[in-house]
């Protein structure tokens, strides 16, 4: 099948007012696995151009507060519960813990295959890596990877971090992609 920029989920965010077509997949992640509560903080990481921090915003509440952090600008202007950090995540540095992480975060494609999904897990560890310090006990993560061999250690670890583990494919992920998310809920630590 032809890649279709503007199928049916591309349509429906702009009609809608939103900035991108994840929006849809975030919504679906959170009607299956209930990763985020009003109230909570959120750390949106890979969230340019801000279709995530959208729904988060008016999910969350007044009361909560969400992180967004891209070294992309964002395209929205951010709601008043959500600070915007252009930064990589190599360069982040949280000041209080969060009760969830989100990573949409994606290496720059290069169309080779052993490339990218080894960017996407380096990509993945470093979010885990983030979470281990920043994410409350009990806190949930969603990570997008593409996935390949190399991350089945990764995938372990997560699994025995967490009390649950899943891997998902929302459906308004492209067909042509290979992107999955890994679904950690409920941290350990």
């Amino acid at each position: 099948m032809a890649f279709e920029r503007k199928d049916h989920f591309y349509k429906r965010a702009k009609k809608e007012g939103l900035a991108s077509r994840a929006a849809y997949k975030l919504l679906e992640i959170q009607k299956k696995f209930k990763i985020w509560r009003p109230g909570d903080r959120i750390l949106d990481l890979g969230c340019a151009p801000g279709g995530w921090l959208q729904i988060l915003a008016k999910e969350v509440g007044p009361k909560g507060r969400i992180v967004g952090v891209d070294r992309l600008p964002l395209k929205i202007q951010p709601p008043p519960n959500v600070v915007f950090l252009q930064t990589t995540i190599e360069e982040l540095v949280l000041d209080n813990p969060v009760d969830v992480i989100l990573s949409d975060l994606s290496p720059d494609l290069s169309g080779i295959a052993f490339r990218d999904t080894y960017l996407s897990y380096e990509l993945a560890k470093k979010v885990w890596e983030l979470g281990q310090k920043n994410l409350k006990k009990n806190g949930n993560m969603v990570i997008k990877i593409f996935p390949g061999e190399e991350s089945n250690r990764l995938k372990t670890e997560l699994k025995n971090g967490f009390a649950k583990f899943h891997l998902f494919v929302p459906q308004a992920t492209r067909s042509a992609s290979s992107e999955v998310y890994w679904i950690c809920l409920s941290l350990n630590q």
